[in-house]
């Protein structure tokens, strides 16, 4: 079910734009509906040829000169505050947060023009910036804002991963503040998160909450291709998503990305819920997006549920990828991988909520032997799988 994203087109600007309906597609565990994904005109580009944007410390410590005999330390005390932390990254770390704002040209005959504002954060001080890539997706032109709005530059793509949602593009300048990745695989539920973007077009504004939850499973349709892309780790934040904060970090206490922000579910009454990229998987995408300027995916030819515990033993099977489509002629085909499997290891990496397999798979090259453990009839087994390339 790994497909495109779908975006609907917002307002013209400069109204602000509203929220999408995004749909939460059936799964073994249960279901929630994704009521909405705010979308800029970053993926208006889906449907009309545009680009859109959805709604989607350690500090420095003195050290003695050699020689110096210093006395024994006191015990130390931690006075850092959650307001302090707060203070800290968005002074420090915001600096590193961009406004883009896109132009895209309409496909019909008119050929009127449309905006649209997201957000990025830059990776590399020779200006590598992480965005969404329904923030860039068919824009003909790039401009990015840095926080203090004196310096505007033009933008170009390195490269985009529909399917992950995630962009690399970049300015020509250099000695740029730059974020850090953080261990998104350590993430606790209830730490604090902050969220810094141009939501509604306000420039670096910055809002905290916590992790809410995390291995969240939501899709969202993509118009212009009528499938459904499943992001299947993302995170859950209450810290405050807008339009305009699409492309944005989530980021700790220490000021490390741990997310990107991407999407809210629109509640009837109240800001509704935030969702945002897992950092590790986006931190990879980004890494070969810049190296390389394309995604070369693993493809094992299945499609699939993600069964948790719950869910797992509400239908007698075991936590794992349930089977429940084979590409004719695919590897998974080919190695004897049937629907109703569940995979449950690829190698010595279990699959479960914190380990989907994407992104498992993500971590071999096509042309990899990789050993696939399926459970069957009660049973275990293991097959030798080659890897192929994604179509």
């Amino acid at each position: 079910m790994a497909s495109e994203p779908q975006f609907l087109p917002p307002p013209p600007e400069p109204a602000p734009l509203s929220p999408v309906p995004v749909v939460k597609p059936d799964r073994p565990r249960r279901r929630m509906g994704i009521l909405g994904i705010v979308v800029i005109s970053a993926v208006v580009g889906a449907l009309a040829g545009s680009a859109a944007t959805v709604l989607l410390a350690p500090r420095l410590i003195k050290v003695t000169p050699s020689g110096t005999v210093v006395a024994p330390l006191a015990p130390i005390t931690n006075t850092l505050t959650e307001e302090s932390a707060v203070i800290s990254v968005a002074d420090q770390d915001g600096k590193a947060v961009v406004e883009i704002k896109t132009t895209i040209s309409s496909p019909d005959f008119i050929q009127t023009e449309q905006h649209g504002i997201g957000s990025g954060f830059i990776v590399r001080s020779d200006g590598y910036i992480v965005t969404n890539n329904h923030v860039v997706e068919n824009a003909r032109q790039l401009q990015v804002i840095l926080r203090d709005g004196a310096k505007k530059f033009d933008a170009r793509v390195i490269g985009t991963s529909p399917e992950d949602d995630v962009a690399v593009i970049k300015v020509d300048a250099q000695n740029l503040p730059a974020l850090n990745w953080g261990d998104s695989s350590a993430l606790k539920v209830g730490q604090l998160a902050i969220a810094i973007g141009s939501p509604l077009g306000q420039q670096n504004s910055v809002t905290k909450g916590v992790i809410s939850a995390l291995h969240r499973f939501i899709s969202i349709p993509n118009p212009s291709t009528g499938q459904v892309e499943n992001i299947l780790n993302a995170i859950q934040t209450d810290a405050q998503i807008n339009p305009g904060n699409s492309g944005g970090p989530l980021l700790n206490s220490a000021g490390q990305v741990v997310g990107v922000n991407f999407a809210i579910e629109q509640a009837q009454a109240g800001p509704g819920l935030g969702f945002a990229l897992d950092g590790n998987a986006a931190r990879d995408i980004a890494n070969q997006l810049i190296q390389t300027g394309h995604i070369n995916r693993p493809f094992l030819g299945v499609t699939y549920n993600q069964l948790d515990e719950t869910a797992a033993a509400a239908n007698g099977l075991v936590v794992g990828a349930v089977v429940t489509a084979i590409t004719p002629g695919s590897p998974a085909d080919r190695a004897g991988i049937k629907v109703h499997d569940v995979i449950t290891k690829v190698n010595d990496q279990s699959i479960d909520d914190s380990h989907p397999l994407k992104d498992v798979l993500r971590q071999y090259a096509p042309g990899t032997k990789v050993n696939v453990t399926i459970y069957r009839g009660g049973k275990n087994q293991t097959l030798q799988v080659t890897l192929g390339t994604h179509p």
